[in-house]
């Protein structure tokens, strides 16, 4: 048990949780498909919407999928700032959040 808590907590110090920016553009850009809600509840994953990725300094659509939970975290879905030069996508991230918060949420 205290092993794999460990090797939980190591693989969490090591997972990215950066927030990317992408570059300004005049309009925000739509989603190339319509979002589809999960409302099916897995142990050990959760859904994520499709939304916009920043790669390469390039927009790229990640359509929605499932993925592994992370203890002690939540997925804050990326947006569309505004701003004087226009609009800027900023990435989802992986948020750490108290772990009773965490497990209230999840239980």
């Amino acid at each position: 048990m205290k092993i794999t808590t460990l090797i939980i907590m190591i693989l969490l110090i090591n997972t990215p949780i950066a927030k990317a920016e992408g570059p300004f553009i005049q309009e925000k850009l739509a989603p190339p498909e319509k979002n589809i809600s999960q409302t099916l509840q897995k142990r050990a994953l959760i859904w994520i919407d499709g939304q916009w990725e920043t790669i390469d300094n390039q927009y790229k659509w990640k359509s929605g999928h499932w993925t592994e939970k992370k203890i002690g975290y939540v997925f804050i879905d990326g947006e569309w700032n505004k701003s004087k030069q226009g609009w800027q996508w900023k990435d989802g991230y992986w948020k750490k959040i108290d772990i009773n918060k965490w497990i209230n949420l999840y239980s």
